[in-house]
């Protein structure tokens, strides 16, 4: 087996690691960013493969595909070429035997390339780097002690005591990034009905009556938060599982036209930042709901209100498009950014999954607001109905400075291409 020092990582790629890395004797993320390589194989009675299917090196702490646990215990420390890393696995809701496991790779895997690795048994379990706790009405995530984010269970009131309906749950605010600069904005002047990172249909149909989820100024229908679910913190990973309720007020009384869980994964990552939510929605009841085509709705960020009409704030787009040439074209990341005090630049990448409906997405950025969306209804309308779901998934990096376009792409292929983990034949 070889091993690498972490210090000797650390100097080649200039990047730090986390205590729970130097333990090991590895740097967390300069494998991610550079290009170190080396090939070895672990034997082992239980022996498992670990693949890399995608177009490009991957390293650092990432996500596997789904699969069955492999393992009796849920974290464990696997042997692997290039050194001993943390394995932990998170199961699905709806199963404790289904889900994905996190890694905390030592160094890269090449395209295509595969590790054997096995399981150690360990003594004690690593220290969480995530911690999730709940503070009053809010769950709040922190990565080594630091907060990355909120997500608000109860309703956060409207500052105008004339028009309460502006008053919203189930939402993410403050994201920061790791100098600890807010990237989000909550109730900003201009669009009090924003609120950090939220989901919100604008033009739908439901039991033959126009709803708009997004607007809440116009008492049509709200989103809110309804149930925590599950929460976890962990050496590699921690996160929460939340319900939310897209309710109808166009009847005279409310209606919970769909219901909706969020799974939110923050990874142990200090620079970058790195936290993912899926969405699932389905129908409450019976009835469908058709999105019907329109230029906006949907995963939307709301930026900084520092960032409203001011010199250097704007949008990048995988494609390297601006607020105007980006706006409904289909990207597969978009970056928001804006002057921060601390890294004159501050902004949040947002990239959205493969297995998303219709993607790569149609995005709406706006002309001159710091807000964006993953808007599929800009192609045209679709319908959520009662036998089926509408699942997404998209990956959060908040950073501070001008995004690295390199660095992104290589982000991009970890989250886009995640690793297979089976057991070796």
């Amino acid at each position: 087996m070889v091993r690498l020092p972490g210090k000797f990582l650390k100097n080649i790629c200039g990047l730090h690691a986390t205590p729970l890395v130097e333990q090991m004797g590895a740097a967390m993320l300069a494998p991610l960013f550079c290009g170190i390589l080396l090939v070895a194989t672990v034997q082992g009675d239980e022996a498992f493969l670990l693949e890399n299917k995608s177009p490009s090196p991957i390293s650092g702490i990432l996500a596997s595909a789904e699969v069955d646990a492999l393992t009796v215990e849920p974290i464990v420390m696997l042997a692997g070429p290039q050194g001993d890393f943390p394995a932990q696995f998170v199961p699905n809701l709806d199963s404790t035997r289904r889900g994905r496991y996190y890694f905390l790779l030592p160094v890269v895997i090449p395209p295509n390339g595969e590790w054997n690795v096995r399981e150690i048994k360990q003594a004690e379990t690593p220290a969480n780097v995530v911690t999730v706790e709940q503070e009053g009405a809010a769950i709040v995530v922190q990565v080594q002690g630091k907060e990355v984010l909120r997500y608000h269970l109860g309703l956060l009131p409207s500052p105008d005591l004339a028009q309460p309906e502006f008053g919203r749950s189930g939402f993410l605010h403050p994201m920061r990034t790791p100098l600890g600069t807010i990237v989000t904005d909550d109730f900003p002047p201009d669009h009090p009905h924003q609120h950090g990172v939220m989901f919100a249909w604008t033009d739908t149909t439901f039991a033959g009556r126009h709803v708009d989820f997004w607007n809440s100024g116009k008492k049509a229908g709200r989103v809110e938060h309804r149930e925590l679910l599950r929460q976890f913190s962990g050496p590699v990973v921690g996160g929460f599982d939340v319900q939310l309720a897209h309710v109808d007020l166009t009847s005279g009384k409310p209606i919970d036209a769909l219901l909706e869980t969020w799974s939110v994964r923050v990874y142990a990552s200090a620079d970058p930042v790195l936290l993912e939510i899926e969405s699932v929605q389905r129908t409450a009841g019976s009835t469908p709901l058709e999105i019907r085509k329109y230029h906006y709705g949907g995963m939307a960020v709301r930026g900084n209100r520092g960032w409203y009409q001011t010199d250097g704030s704007g949008f990048l787009t995988s494609e390297g498009k601006n607020r105007w040439e980006g706006n409904h074209s289909r990207p597969r990341w978009v970056d928001v950014f804006g002057p921060a005090e601390k890294s004159e630049i501050a902004g949040v990448t947002v990239m959205g999954s493969p297995d998303n409906f219709r993607f790569p997405q149609p995005v709406r950025l706006h002309p001159d607001k710091p807000y964006f969306c993953f808007s599929p209804q800009v192609e045209d309308a679709f319908t959520i109905q009662p036998s089926s779901s509408y699942r997404s998934r998209y990956l959060f990096i908040p950073h501070d400075g001008v995004i690295d376009r390199d660095r992104t792409e290589t982000v991009w292929n970890s989250f886009a291409h995640p690793l297979t983990l089976k057991k070796a034949s």
